[in-house]
């Protein structure tokens, strides 16, 4: 009778078994060489994986990139026009552009800045001040009309007349300077949902020896175009610029009041000693609590403010109400309430409401 004749797979046991017996160490190499084989394979899975994962987050920026590009100031924020202007809330609700009026400016390398606790903001660069805060909200309001990637073109006199300095040529100096120090500058602004956030610098780049189409000379001015990430309906405040440009150039103090509680429907009560550290006064406190009660004064004298009061070291402040009656013969009159947000819940955040 015929001996019955193993399944395959037990035959293929026995002869690698029988193998592995005779060259234990040819086996071994083999083993190795199959699990080498098999590793590699996972690392090229592993590598294909991460390739199409850069791929797919290097669209995202790019998508992200050419929305920012593309982005029209006017657009996103209809209301903005010559007599409101659009500026980011972090800007003025923290110490980035101080209250001191100096000329020897510090270098600071990522400096963390005094702000409301929603937001988080480091500096690098020269310091900047007010003045530096108006001659960037007069060059970002010149391009609310355009996509951020293009350049503006404009002239020194059209800049300085906006801002409200006097025609010197000390104007034309002071307003070369901060646009240079504008650009030489690193900002991180992130805020605790981190749903806004923004690093660069607050200006991309400059000339002036520029040309207009008709080969007039020009100031050039192109900002990073990411900037508008910052100006949502959100975390944006209409600024009323001839109120600004009311309280005067030197009133430091009552300029930087002026854009904080711009950004704030019914201001709480905040501590002397809190505004002084947010503002970043170069004075001491007894001086700051002097400077703040001529500031406050000079905001009751041009009607930002209908009243202030100062208890037990808070300030208490009373907005004047804006009447924005919207003309019935006018269809293209737009009220517009001088603050799109109400940040109590922040300041109480902070511990100072």
């Amino acid at each position: 009778m015929p001996k019955a004749t193993p399944p395959l797979n037990d035959l293929d046991i026995s002869s690698q078994d029988s193998n592995e017996k005779r060259n234990p160490k040819k086996s071994s190499a083999a083993k190795k060489k199959n699990t080498v084989s098999e590793s590699s394979v996972d690392q090229e899975e592993a590598t294909d994986s991460l390739a199409e994962i850069d791929e797919s987050s290097t669209a995202s920026l790019l998508r992200q990139r050419a929305e920012a590009d593309a982005r029209v100031m006017q657009t996103a924020l209809p209301i903005w026009d010559e007599e409101n202007r659009g500026v980011p809330n972090p800007f003025i609700r923290s110490g980035l552009f101080s209250v001191k009026n100096t000329e020897n400016r510090l270098f600071m390398q990522k400096m963390p800045v005094a702000s409301l606790s929603n937001y988080q903001i480091t500096y690098t660069g020269q310091e900047l001040q007010q003045d530096d805060l108006s001659v960037w909200m007069s060059l970002i309001n010149f391009f609310r009309n355009q996509s951020m990637s293009d350049s503006v073109l404009f002239t020194g006199y059209s800049l300085i007349k906006d801002i409200g300095w006097r025609m010197h040529s000390e104007s034309y100096k002071r307003a070369k300077e901060s646009i240079e120090r504008l650009k030489v500058t690193g900002i991180e602004i992130s805020t605790n949902n981190k749903e806004t956030a923004y690093s660069g610098s607050l200006i991309r780049e400059y000339a002036w020896t520029a040309q207009d189409a008709k080969g007039n000379g020009r100031w050039m001015v192109r900002f990073e175009s990411k900037v508008s990430t910052l100006f949502m309906e959100d975390t944006t405040t209409l600024l009323e610029w001839e109120t600004r440009k009311k309280i005067g150039t030197r009133a430091t103090v009552a300029q930087w009041l002026h854009s904080f509680y711009s950004s704030h429907r019914e201001p709480l009560p905040l501590t002397v000693a809190k505004l002084y550290e947010l503002c970043r006064s170069g004075d001491s406190l007894s001086s700051f609590r002097r400077n703040i009660k001529t500031a406050l004064k000079r905001l009751v004298d041009i009607d930002f403010l209908a009243s202030f009061s100062i208890v037990n070291d808070a300030v208490h402040v009373q907005k004047k109400l804006k009447h924005n009656a919207i003309s019935e013969n006018n269809s293209h009159a737009v009220a517009r309430p001088p603050i799109p947000l109400d940040v109590s819940a922040e300041v109480q955040k902070d511990g100072i409401g």
